[in-house]
């Protein structure tokens, strides 16, 4: 019998197909947002920090927001709750991002999304 895959991520099940399709709607709207560069008010950033959060699992730091900018955007990521299998999995989805890892000195971690 096949059976769906789920990862636990912060608590939270989310079946494969669940987090594919969600990604995968998440990067389009990233993309026109950014291909049109469309401004954002701060209600719009605190929609899209909580899909990352809760609809993706990804362990944000909550006190920034999600930044956009005319060649991509970047999260801020708790690199203790970070499970790498959840960077892969988003990796994957967003094919027309590349990934970038900057590191800093608060122990967070700049994910930047830069638009291929």
């Amino acid at each position: 019998m096949w059976q769906q895959r789920k990862s636990s991520t912060r608590g939270i099940e989310i079946s494969e197909d669940t987090f594919n399709v969600t990604a995968s709607k998440l990067q389009e709207e990233l993309i026109g947002i950014i291909e049109n560069e469309k401004d954002l008010n701060d209600y719009e950033l605190i929609v899209y920090k909580y899909i990352f959060i809760s609809e993706l699992g990804m362990p944000l730091l909550e006190d920034l927001d999600v930044e956009i900018s005319e060649d991509g955007f970047s999260l801020h990521v708790i690199p203790d709750n970070l499970e790498f299998d959840l960077l892969r999995r988003l990796d994957d989805v967003f094919d027309r991002f590349e990934l970038r890892f900057m590191p800093n000195e608060y122990n967070i971690i700049k994910l930047k999304f830069l638009l291929k």
